[in-house]
């Protein structure tokens, strides 16, 4: 019986808002056979009644734990059916926690983009104030558990092929099933 081929580590995308973290998981997935892109916001917004913004102490941060811990086991049934996996997600204090005991084990790369790039890209899509944004760009730079940092401040084709080298250069991870 021969083993199954490694398949590559869930790859989790974080930085701050703006940094470009959906362009970047689309573009990686539109070079692939076979990739999910998991958005944790997504996830996240399946609360409807009680959700509260994943920043906001209490049930906020729980709700946000409680998102990351349902994406990395998305991300790791996709992977056991053959499925490559991105993850997109604001890594915020306990939740770093989460991916990194998670039987997921994703590859994470920070996507770094100075507080200004930050507030002109996040401007777009209005829905944090100036203040959240702040200090979400201010936790999310010291964020733990990350392998690898990218500047997000070039063309998105520039930090995609970023990207793309450091997930080919991840070790890959064997399915335990």
């Amino acid at each position: 019986m021969t083993e199954p081929a490694p398949l590559r580590r869930p790859l989790l995308l974080t930085g701050p808002p703006g940094a470009g973290k959906s362009a970047v998981a689309a573009a990686l997935a539109a070079g692939r056979a076979l990739c999910a892109v998991v958005e944790v916001d997504d996830v996240r917004a399946l609360v409807r009644s009680g959700a509260v913004d994943p920043w906001r102490p209490g049930a906020g941060e729980a709700q946000h734990r409680l998102a990351a811990v349902q994406a990395c086991l998305l991300a790791a049934s996709f992977t056991a059916a053959g499925v490559e996996v991105v993850l997109c997600d604001v890594v915020r204090g306990p939740v770093a926690e989460v991916y990194r005991t998670s039987t997921a084990a994703p590859f994470v790369v920070a996507l770094r983009v100075p507080l200004a790039v930050s507030r002109e890209r996040a401007a777009r899509t209005p829905r944090l104030t100036p203040e959240e944004l702040h200090a979400l760009h201010a936790e999310s730079a010291v964020a733990a558990g990350v392998a690898a940092e990218v500047d997000a401040t070039p063309g998105q084709g520039e930090v995609t092929a970023a990207v793309e080298a450091l997930w080919a250069a991840a070790a890959p991870v064997t399915p335990s099933s």
